[in-house]
């Protein structure tokens, strides 16, 4: 899980286009199936992936394809949910701002590869 969130992260910090999401959010969210999870914590524009559990604020819980598919941008975050596939424990509005992150992330790679 973490080496799947590491990878995202990555991918995420070069894209400029997808910055401004997360310019005045701050927000830990705990990512986990069975056993594996990954906290993220999106705080003075800046994605990070965390070792602390202590202040967990939200979390998304679901099965590996789910979680890969959602990190890859190849599903969006509340269609999973509703098709059952992962549980979220956020506010709509943060529920949407992280499905945003992900979707657009995802665009841009696909984009990168046409042109």
């Amino acid at each position: 899980m973490k080496e799947l969130a590491e990878k995202f992260i990555g991918i995420f910090t070069v894209q400029a286009h997808v910055l401004g999401l997360i310019k005045h959010a701050d927000i830990k969210v705990k990512f986990s199936y069975g056993l594996e999870s990954a906290i993220i914590e999106i705080k003075n524009g800046k994605m990070s992936l965390l070792n602390n559990q202590d202040s967990i604020w939200y979390e998304i819980k679901g099965d590996w394809t789910a979680m890969k598919q959602l990190f890859e941008g190849t599903e969006r975050l509340r269609v999973l949910e509703h098709k059952g596939h992962l549980t979220v424990s956020a506010p709509l509005r943060t529920t949407l701002l992280l499905e945003s992150i992900f979707f657009l992330t995802k665009a841009h790679k696909n984009l990168a590869k046409v042109i």
